[in-house]
């Protein structure tokens, strides 16, 4: 009788074994998604778009969904620059007080590739820094999703948030983060594999008496 319940026993140790290696190694992959690096504006570059098209660049990125840790290569092949200014110089493609500048000279023939790390979740105002430019469209808000609320949509360019700061929930609202859930899920069905152990252990042991 003995013999036959050891069969089972380590059925349900070898199943929660693996339930739990299954669970944390999600919860890894989750919580560590590699950096990826998109080229603005793919093959057009950080140029003014077309005069039929001058939201072409608000369209590049809401198409994608960047993350803390991405990169943007902002691509061109004349003398250009990227900007990064607050909401309110973005609106009005004010070019003389921005948070950062980036500028670069390509030579004949040849472009400049200038990286910028999206370092914190939130809503990032990019322009060009040249005459005429910004007015014309080369200008980009980017959406950096908070990977520990579970990624928020991202707002339309011409809404009406005026911080340039992320937003943040109330504490209270707060969401799990996912791989939090994942590491809780995994060690509840670690406990439930050893309570079951234990369990079949324990009619092992009184089915000898």
């Amino acid at each position: 009788m003995a013999s036959s319940l050891l069969v089972p026993l380590v059925a349900v140790l070898a199943a929660a074994a693996a339930s739990c290696g299954v669970l944390l190694l999600g919860a890894s992959a989750a919580a560590s998604r590699a950096p990826a690096i998109y080229l603005v504006g793919d093959a057009s570059g950080w140029a003014v778009p077309p005069a039929n098209a001058t939201d072409a660049l608000n369209k590049w990125a809401i198409r994608h969904r960047f993350h803390v840790g991405d990169v943007l290569a902002f691509k061109y092949s004349n003398n250009d620059s990227v900007l990064l200014v607050r909401r309110g110089d973005y609106d009005a493609c004010n070019a003389a007080s921005p948070v950062q500048a980036r500028s670069g000279t390509a030579g004949a023939g040849a472009s400049v590739v200038l990286l910028f790390r999206l370092d914190r979740p939130g809503l990032f105002f990019f322009i060009s820094g040249e005459p005429g430019r910004c007015e014309a469209g080369q200008r980009m808000v980017v959406h950096v999703a908070d990977s520990s609320l579970g990624g928020a949509p991202a707002p339309a360019p011409g809404g009406t948030d005026d911080d340039d700061e992320p937003s943040r929930s109330p504490s209270g609202d707060r969401p799990i983060p996912v791989a939090f859930r994942l590491f809780v899920a995994a060690g509840l069905g670690f406990l439930g594999g050893c309570f079951l152990a234990a369990l079949i252990i324990w009619l092992i042991v009184n089915c000898r008496r």
